[in-house]
């Protein structure tokens, strides 16, 4: 025993924070309000983490809360005070700026949190212009900018019915307004965006998906806004199941069923209320209505039913309903043996024993959890540019192939049948099994003008050897996959003239004030750098390389189309990411992988003819109209290599001399009336998409 004055007392593993579960609607009807009080629970912050401080604001986040309208800031709030410690957080209340301020923190750190885990790495936030401008094979100061450190959040932004990610501002801006009674005569009150844990969930994933893949902002494709505005419902949809009250409510109130219209298959309930126009329900629900409604009168569905919808936000509900479909085919297939043993039939209308609902809400909880993950791994399988839903389907199931050898529940199955009968075509790939719908790996390398043995591998293994592929806070910096690399892990990039760059001793005595998401940071930037200055150089320069790629290193005055150094002979090209990622799978193996995303630009032309002198080198590049182009059409690779032995096992591809694909995105350029198009908008809305987007005005 000791004495009171040496007792040390143990940090918490877990903070606290009390939120509305779903939004302040549902505190004031009967049926939900017993529900409606929620718990977040976020790590404690680390001796390697910044803490959290008034505002709130961490290492990842910072929240401002200024209301433009009323022109005052609101006392920010101060999460360690201990009256707020004793009792999780303030109580849920829509009249107070503190609490609103508290549940857009912890439901966006909760976000982060779940895309971490998934992805196996740390999300950092980029802003819309800080891209990557390395014309060289040396890294100069300015070539790779830094990295924006903490995402902005304004909970009282507005006062209008929108809530939006603005790329341009690295910053998430939720509305007020007063809204309208619904028919019912319910409502009318003043709506807070920032109190829907829906409407932040799907803030905060646009802002991920912005952070580590840049190129989605464009409109390329008829899915590509959709998606972004897709997944992000998709992500918001799935935290639903997180928590458990909810869940067990909701089971029981719909007989084990989750087939049904309810709060678990709600988005955004209050604001679609208040405005009039999404109701209870997104599109995605109605057509899974729809379709059980059809095939129950065995009425054959169309394979094509969905190819005029256009617009992104129904055309994302569209992926909701695939990968919602999926999700819930997974939750039946694992409680159809709970059923039996009870010898019940779900959705009878009877009511289920408290036991039943239980173990019911523990497989709903445990399914929406691994469809979530398996949904975020999918991201790094994308290709860079100009993905499609069908590129989805195959990023999900070679993602989950690659960590999940034996899928015994059929997870993959059901992903694959549930996108089939949405009408997403894979181009090229059969549905006659998950095998065909993995991306392929790589082409042997040819040769070339170099050794005809010469395998990707073996090329690659030159940069990797000199690629920070860990950081660790103690002075016994040590990870199993770099020292199996060979990883240089004693020597820092050149902005750290030559300090520790793991945080050992020689850190400390430096008195750097990097914690470690800092220094993760700086190793994303140095690898891109040197990935680029190594691609740059004359060994990899060669037929092979520019192959497995897709993009031209060298100029060539057919492709003047391709921006040019003018420096030198070289084309430009972006190295977007070199990221390391750390993933468990369910039979305890760890996946360490090394995710690379090239990106080249290329100017393209809506006049075909023009294109064509383009290519032919007739161009005058003096007029500017030229020079600029009409719009930008970009190509690239996205590398997986595996980092237990180097090898590059996937390699998903946009070729940038591709002229099928680029007359494709002319004609969407050109094309349909209903499809969005940046080019005859104002400026204010190129630079803010989402703004215009979440205001409705997606024609």
């Amino acid at each position: 025993m000791t004495n009171g004055s040496s007792c040390l007392i143990p940090r918490p593993s877990i903070r606290r924070l009390r939120v509305f579960a779903f939004d302040p609607q549902a505190s004031t009807e009967l049926d939900t309000a017993v529900i409606n009080d929620a718990m977040v629970e976020l790590p404690w912050e680390g001796d390697w983490e910044d803490p959290v401080t008034p505002g709130p604001v961490n290492e990842y986040v910072e929240v401002v809360d200024y209301d433009p309208t009323s022109r005052c800031f609101y006392c920010p709030l101060d999460l360690n005070d201990p009256n707020l410690l004793a009792q999780n957080g303030l109580p849920p209340s829509d009249g107070n700026p503190q609490f609103h301020q508290q549940m857009v923190f912890a439901v966006v750190m909760k976000t982060v949190r779940a895309f971490e885990r998934a992805l196996g790495r740390q999300i950092f936030w980029m802003r819309e212009g800080a891209q990557a401008k390395v014309t060289s094979g040396t890294r100069r100061e300015g070539d790779y900018p830094d990295f924006v450190r903490r995402l902005r959040i304004y909970p009282h932004a507005m006062r209008e019915e929108n809530a939006f990610y603005s790329p341009q501002k690295c910053a998430l801006l939720f509305g007020y307004f007063r809204g309208a009674p619904a028919r019912d005569g319910r409502g009318g009150g003043w709506v807070f965006t920032c109190l829907s844990q829906d409407i932040i969930a799907h803030e905060t994933t646009h802002a991920i998906l912005h952070g580590f893949w840049r190129r989605s902002v464009e409109s390329t494709n008829v899915d590509s806004l959709a998606f972004h505005e897709g997944f992000a419902d998709i992500v918001a949809l799935l935290q639903h199941f997180s928590s458990r009250q909810v869940v067990e409510h909701e089971l029981a109130k719909s007989g084990g069923t989750l087939r049904s219209v309810g709060l678990l298959t709600g988005l955004a309930q209050q604001f679609g209320r208040a405005t009039g126009r999404e109701g209870p329900l997104r599109f995605a629900l109605k057509l899974l209505i729809d379709e059980e409604k059809a095939l129950a009168e065995n009425k054959p569905l169309d394979p094509d039913r969905h190819r005029d919808v256009t617009r992104p936000h129904q055309r994302g509900q569209i992926l909701v309903a695939a990968v919602f479909d999926a999700f819930v085919t997974i939750f039946e297939k694992r409680t159809d043996d709970l059923f039996r043993i009870a010898g019940r039939v779900r959705g009878d209308g009877v009511v289920l024993s408290a036991e039943l609902v239980t173990r019911l809400a523990e497989e709903a909880e445990k399914a929406a959890d691994q469809v979530l993950r398996m949904c975020i791994r999918a991201l790094d399988y994308l290709p860079p540019v100009d993905a499609n839903f069908g590129e989805y389907l195959r990023a999900i199931i070679t993602a989950d192939t690659d960590l999940v050898a034996n899928d015994r529940l059929h997870y993959r199955t059901a992903f694959a049948e549930a996108f089939s009968k949405r009408g997403i075509r894979v181009e090229g790939q059969s549905f006659s099994s998950t095998e065909t719908l993995c991306w392929e790996p790589p082409e042997p390398f040819s040769g070339g003008r170099k050794d005809a043995t010469k395998t990707a591998e073996a090329s690659l293994f030159e940069i990797l050897s000199h690629l920070q592929l860990s950081v660790s806070y103690g002075p016994q910096a040590s990870d199993a996959a770099a020292h199996w690399i060979g990883g240089d892990m004693e020597s820092g990039p050149d902005d750290l003239s030559g300090q520790h760059f793991f945080g050992g001793e020689a850190y400390q005595r430096a008195g750097a004030k990097r914690n470690l998401r800092d220094l993760a940071m700086m190793v994303v930037r140095a690898n891109q750098a040197k990935m680029h200055s190594w691609l740059n150089a004359d060994s990899p320069l060669d037929p092979d390389w520019e192959r497995l790629l897709g993009i031209k290193f060298k100029f060539d005055p057919k492709m003047q189309t391709i921006r040019k150094d003018p420096r030198s002979d070289s084309l430009r090209f972006e190295v977007q990411s070199v990221r390391v990622s750390r993933r468990d799978s369910p039979d305890g193996e760890t996946l360490y992988q090394l995710i690379v995303q090239v990106v080249q630009s290329r100017r393209g032309y809506l006049d075909p003819a023009v294109q064509a002198k383009a290519d032919r080198g007739e161009l005058d590049l003096n007029d500017e109209h030229n020079r600029r182009g009409d719009f930008t059409f970009r190509g690239g690779a996205t590398l997986i290599v595996d980092l237990r032995d180097g090898r590059v096992t996937r390699v998903i591809r946009k070729r940038i001399d591709d002229e099928r694909r680029l007359k494709q995105v002319r004609a969407f350029k050109l094309g349909d009336p209903n499809a969005l198009r940046f080019d005859d908008t104002p400026r204010s809305a190129v630079a803010e998409p989402f703004a215009m987007l979440h205001r409705g005005d997606d024609r």
